[in-house]
């Protein structure tokens, strides 16, 4: 009965994974978290496969049996670190730290380590065994594998918990703490079925935290920019509504409408990948200069950003542009980026009575009259 129900609860969420595998290798991204979170689903789909199949073949008599659950454990064990290893790199990505080369190959040694111990074992029967009866045994050295497989997890548990205890960087933290949420279930997992062979746990678990991680996902990129992680256009409704209802004497509600100057010619000098380079530059410093501010950053769509916000008059307005284009011009000047990254701003302050529509075109038409000048 355990058994059977261990296999359906394997086969169900395989099924979901698999649905949810389907829905993310149509997509086009690059982003390195993208990338890891479809490793992450493949390679969960991978080993509660496995999972399935030595449920199936462990115990059973025919010929080769042995062989093959042999076989199915060495790359089982091996999987779980690796996994550990790909989850740690999607925890790095997610909290904004570089990948470089070096250091994924640091990260991934110990999953290609334990993989080729498993391996090995198939022979040496140091981490399992398969005994004449065809029944999986843990081996001499089964306390390293799950040592092993514990330390990826905990060293990336202890990673969150640092940045979520941060001071400053409000995002970091914010994403540590999603990170915590969803990564609890898979150690708890751990953890219940050590003590049992055959027991559902880790990769159960793990795959209710995927699913809660591309829930989570989906619902952000109904509201969030994927590439720049502003709010998109479709926030911009109910914040309006809102401020409108706050705005008064010395608290004006005003709206910027900007672009990235030839950011055409950026894509086709130096390519797609500087451009969103440049897209992401641009929407940092966009969200730095209303630190302190009650306003919203959004990407109204392509190279077209918005902020929306509150200012005490028309020269706050006009100090705040100042010191964006301030901002951008020393953004150029530090030169991260092969091409420079130039900005036009229009602004309108809103009337009793205005809708978001037209409070938008206004700031429009402010922005292409300056870019007129500027031809």
């Amino acid at each position: 009965m355990a058994t059977a129900m261990h296999i359906e609860l394997d086969a169900l969420f395989l099924l979901i994974l698999a649905v949810i595998a389907f829905q993310i290798s149509r997509s086009v991204s690059k982003q390195m978290r993208r990338i890891l979170f479809r490793y992450t689903v493949y390679g969960i789909i991978i080993t509660l496969g496995l999972d399935i199949l030595w449920m199936l073949v462990d115990g059973q008599q025919f010929p080769g049996g042995i062989l093959l659950n042999k076989v199915i454990n060495a790359l089982f064990l091996g999987a779980g670190v690796i996994m550990g290893c790909v989850w740690y790199l999607y925890v790095l990505e997610t909290l904004g730290y570089r990948l470089t080369r070096w250091l994924k190959c640091v990260v991934m040694f110990p999953g290609l380590f334990f993989m080729a111990l498993n391996i090995i074992s198939i022979w040496t029967e140091w981490t399992f065994t398969v005994n004449e009866q065809n029944i999986y045994i843990r081996g001499p050295l089964f306390w390293l594998q799950t040592g092993g497989a514990l330390l990826m997890l905990f060293v990336s548990f202890f990673h969150i918990l640092i940045d979520l205890m941060r001071p400053g960087k409000r995002e970091v933290r914010k994403e540590a703490a999603k990170l915590l949420r969803f990564y609890i279930v898979p150690v708890i997992g751990t953890l219940v079925s050590m003590p049992y062979t055959g027991m559902p746990g880790t990769w159960t678990c793990a795959a209710v935290s995927v699913v809660l991680i591309y829930m989570d996902d989906q619902d952000q990129e109904i509201l969030r920019d994927s590439l720049t992680g502003l709010n998109n256009r479709k926030t911009l409704g109910t914040v309006f509504a809102d401020y409108v209802k706050q705005a008064g004497p010395q608290r004006e509600l005003f709206l910027f409408m900007m672009d990235l100057d030839d950011f055409k010619a950026i894509n086709d000098t130096y390519g797609h990948s500087v451009g969103d380079q440049a897209l992401v530059a641009a929407a940092g410093l966009l969200t730095a200069s209303v630190a302190g501010r009650r306003a919203i950053v959004a990407r109204y769509g392509g190279d077209e950003f918005l902020v929306m916000g509150f200012f005490t008059d028309d020269q706050d307005a006009r100090n705040y542009k100042m010191q964006l284009l301030q901002a951008f011009r020393g953004f150029n000047r530090e030169g991260r980026l092969p091409c420079r990254v130039n900005i036009s701003i229009g602004f309108a302050p809103y009337m009793p009575g205005q809708d978001l529509g037209t409070l938008v075109n206004l700031a429009d038409t402010a922005l292409y009259r300056i870019k007129g000048r500027e031809r």
